[in-house]
């Protein structure tokens, strides 16, 4: 394989920086702006996307993003914080086209003999981020990088068609981990459909012949109950209030920071001492199979809200309430009722703290919900819980093909693979 040249990203891109948009602009209706915000891993969440009007936008059509687009963060939190991390680097999908994008971060555009899908994977290599990093500025809580660092990184640079099989292999996995989270989506979507067929319209197997009878909450099925949260758990709790030090090799402690729709991602979270595990093993911040998992501090709040899928050596951190549901309710109905969009408004009465958002325990336990029969809900059960049981193993899927595409990603972009070889 013949020696690739070195070369410098400023001599290969053009960029553009975003717009301060003034925050009095901002409408539900018009054009949609990109803020760093609302960056996802590697894409951008076009779902609440403020926007400006279409007559005020015409002026900024020059930070106008297209589909494929790559944007670099360059003002957000040091690598702790790796939700928002500066140096973080996305694609604009086909739903965020249009958009113009806002300060605090940059567009690349190649020019010349440059793969755009390289460009994109060459920002996302380890090497790029360590190189970025160590050019930050800033105070603990934000770091800033500057245009002329992007510009300056320095990398090897191989010939047009080996950038765009390089671009080809890695795409293949993300256009695999992306068919899987469209799955995920459309099951999502029948879940949310089920349960409020039966548990909000009150159209379940049998309703014909089932009379409704008066309740704190309306009319409902007679037979059904009007309960607490704490009727239908045994445990009402949260995480540990201590946060015992960090170390380099020991056991998972999680936080809200580790959640997601689904689950924990154990491998963000920070490492301690096995003394320190043991401890908070023995007092209970370990949860169990079939535990009720919700955020409850920061600005994620009640956001996550899942079933523990199996027991996991991880401990929690006091941000993460923890549920126990007792036999008289299905763990995924309690999460299904709780994730109800008219039910998480009402838990938001539950919260306290300007500053730093908090679900108050004591007072969450006395939510009120409404508990089905149980064969109402053995029959939902066989129809819901197949459902969570493929979206997990959706999820095991996206972690095995991230975790592949991550460990190929640095060998192909410094020459261990010979693509040439592979094409051949």
């Amino acid at each position: 394989m013949a020696a690739w040249d070195r070369a410098k990203l400023g001599d290969l891109v053009e960029t553009q920086k975003g717009y301060a948009f003034k925050s009095g602009w901002y409408c539900n209706a018009g054009r949609p702006i990109v803020k760093v915000s609302d960056f996802t891993d590697d894409a951008v969440d076009s779902t609440k996307l403020m926007c400006i009007p279409e007559s005020t936008a015409t002026d900024y059509l020059k930070y106008e993003l297209r589909t494929g687009d790559v944007v670099v963060q360059t003002v957000g939190s040091w690598p702790t914080n790796p939700a928002s991390v500066v140096g973080k680097c996305v694609r604009i999908p086909g739903e965020a086209a249009g958009a113009l994008l806002n300060q605090n971060a940059v567009k690349l555009t190649p020019a010349g003999k440059f793969d755009r899908t390289f460009l994109f994977y060459l920002l996302r290599n380890e090497d790029f981020k360590t190189y970025i990093i160590s050019t930050a500025q800033g105070a603990a809580s934000q770091a800033a990088i500057t245009l002329e660092a992007i510009r300056g990184y320095e990398f090897s640079l191989p010939p047009l068609p080996i950038q765009r099989r390089i671009a080809g292999i890695l795409s293949a996995y993300d256009e695999l981990i992306e068919n899987s989270q469209r799955r995920i989506k459309i099951l999502e979507s029948m879940a949310r459909g089920l349960y409020r067929e039966w548990f909000v319209h009150f159209r379940f197997p049998g309703h014909e012949s089932v009379p409704r009878v008066p309740s704190p909450l309306g009319e409902i099925p007679k037979g059904w109950e009007v309960v607490s949260i704490d009727d239908v758990c045994s445990r009402v709790t949260d995480g540990s209030h201590r946060s015992p030090p960090s170390v380099d090799d020991g056991m998972p402690m999680a936080s809200s920071k580790d959640m997601h729709d689904w689950g924990l991602n154990l491998d963000t979270a920070r490492l301690i001492g096995p003394e320190d595990f043991a401890d908070l093993v023995r007092n209970d911040c370990k949860p169990k199979k079939n535990d009720v998992l919700i955020t409850k501090d920061g600005a994620n709040y009640l956001k996550y809200i899942f079933v523990t899928r199996a027991e996991q050596e991880v401990v929690l951190l006091s941000s993460v309430a923890m549920l126990r549901p007792n036999a008289r309710i299905n763990p995924h109905l309690l999460v299904a009722t709780l994730k109800e969009p008219e039910n998480k408004g009402k838990l938001k009465n539950y919260v306290t703290g300007a500053a730093i958002p908090r679900v108050i325990l004591k007072d969450f336990k006395r939510f009120q919900l409404l508990l089905p029969g149980k064969e109402v809900q053995m029959a939902w059960a066989k129809v819901a819980e197949p459902m969570t049981e493929q979206i997990w193993r959706l999820i095991d899927t996206i972690q095995n093909l991230r975790r592949t595409r991550d460990l190929l990603l640095p060998r192909l972009l410094s020459g261990q693979i010979d693509v040439e070889a592979i094409a051949s």
